[in-house]
């Protein structure tokens, strides 16, 4: 029985890692295909900002700070006297589009910055540093075209920044008018957004991704979309698969358990006699009527309508359950017992000579007779043998069985007949 347990135990758990491996590395694709195109819902919207900004009209600013329309915060820096576009309503509105796509806490800011101006939403007045070289500075470092010949779709970039243990990613986009370069907008946005895309996807779809530093094992990488050398490598959580694998084998396990129990309550209903617990007769009947090549001992208790009438029915009830724990103490392996009627009880054994049956039957019969089950008296069996001939029906072996009972009552009782 621990054997069995063990053994169903090792395989059910192999057979549940290996489906949940598969099922995590199949829907990986679909995590890249998420990740990406909620990138190119942010880069669609940035690019849109570019055309509002095109398209906007333009009104004069002192050099100052200034309220970005909409909003209390301050973040319109004017460097110079001039006239500026009108269009800190356009970047209220593309930053709420970009929070509608990624929630809030991940936008860090979005900026447009100009040679002598620079609006920023949301601006933190605390820790931000006016640079009136900002643009050059920028064109410099990311290495962005000041002019351009013809018109190219490819101009975006993300870029990813690491200051400290912030890690964050940079989508810029250069605004050019008449060929030359006259702004640059740039959405600053949390890189550990993409674990919470991962992390959303396993709640979901009850995965069990993680963000890998580089290629491994069982890893995927991803490529995020206007980037040039930056990847990112999603991979599975062993720890987490295997948490997983042992949840699954619990809950598979007491499913197993108490269907198992309940089929053995209705199965022992059915195939075994509730006071004996040796098989039914009809069972017999039901499995093994075609049997070949077996032995039969058939027996009854002698006198037991003389227990009944003398000692009660209580205590016939109790010799008779004591026929049955005595056939499960003796039974061998490939023995099969059953109560053939209210006190009689048949055995099928395999195939044996007769000396070795007559053995076992009087084996049976001293057990019996060494009961102390009834007071002054002792219970006593007569037995009936025979073997199944070829050819030969299992019931006429029985009927034979049983007419060797006959005679073994006609001889005296307490013994054991063969025919």
């Amino acid at each position: 029985m621990k054997k069995t347990f063990i053994i169903r135990a090792f395989l059910l758990n192999i057979t549940l890692l290996i489906l949940v491996i598969i099922y995590n590395y199949i829907n990986i694709n679909t995590l890249d295909y998420k990740i990406t195109n909620n990138y190119e819902k942010i880069i669609s919207i940035t690019r849109h900002f570019h055309h509002r900004y095109l398209n906007a009209e333009y009104e004069s600013y002192k050099i100052g700070t200034y309220p970005i329309s909409g909003t209390s915060n301050r973040g319109v820096i004017i460097l110079k006297d001039g006239t500026y576009p009108k269009i800190s309503n356009d970047l209220n509105d593309t930053y709420h589009k970009i929070i509608d796509v990624l929630p809030k806490d991940y936008v860090k800011s979005l900026s447009l910055i100009m040679p002598n101006a620079q609006y920023v939403l949301p601006l933190d007045s605390e820790n931000y540093v006016i640079n009136h070289n900002q643009l050059e500075d920028i064109i410099k470092k990311e290495n962005i075209r000041s002019s351009f010949n013809a018109f190219r779709d490819d101009d975006i970039t993300i870029k990813n920044h690491d200051k400290g243990n912030v890690k964050s990613q940079s989508i810029i986009l250069p605004i050019y008018i008449k060929r030359f370069i006259e702004a640059i907008f740039i959405v600053d946005i949390d890189i550990s957004n993409i674990d919470r895309y991962v992390d959303n996807y396993n709640n979901e779809m009850m995965t069990h991704y993680e963000v890998e530093n580089n290629n491994g094992l069982l890893t995927q990488k991803i490529k995020i979309p206007y980037t040039k050398d930056e990847n990112i490598y999603i991979g599975l959580s062993f720890f987490c698969i295997i948490i997983c694998v042992l949840k699954l084998y619990i809950v598979i396990e007491c499913i197993y358990q108490i269907f198992h129990r309940v089929y053995l309550l209705f199965y022992q209903r059915i195939m075994y006699d509730s006071m004996t617990h040796c098989l039914r007769r009809n069972v017999f009947d039901m499995k093994y009527k075609t049997l070949n090549s077996r032995s039969v001992i058939l027996f009854d208790i002698d006198h037991f309508k003389y227990i009944n009438d003398n000692f009660g029915h209580a205590v016939g009830d109790k010799v008779i359950i004591a026929m049955g724990k005595m056939l499960q103490q003796q039974a061998k392996k490939h023995h099969l017992y059953f109560r053939w009627g209210g006190e009689e009880f048949l055995v099928l054994l395999p195939k044996t000579n007769k000396q070795a049956l007559l053995s076992y039957a009087e084996t049976l019969r001293a057990a019996v007779e060494e009961m102390p089950l009834l007071k002054d008296r002792k219970v006593t069996i007569s037995l009936g043998v025979s073997e199944q001939k070829q050819q030969e029906h299992i019931h006429q072996t029985i009927y034979r069985a049983d007419m060797a009972l006959y005679q073994a009552k006609q001889l005296g009782r307490n013994k054991s007949h063969y025919l």
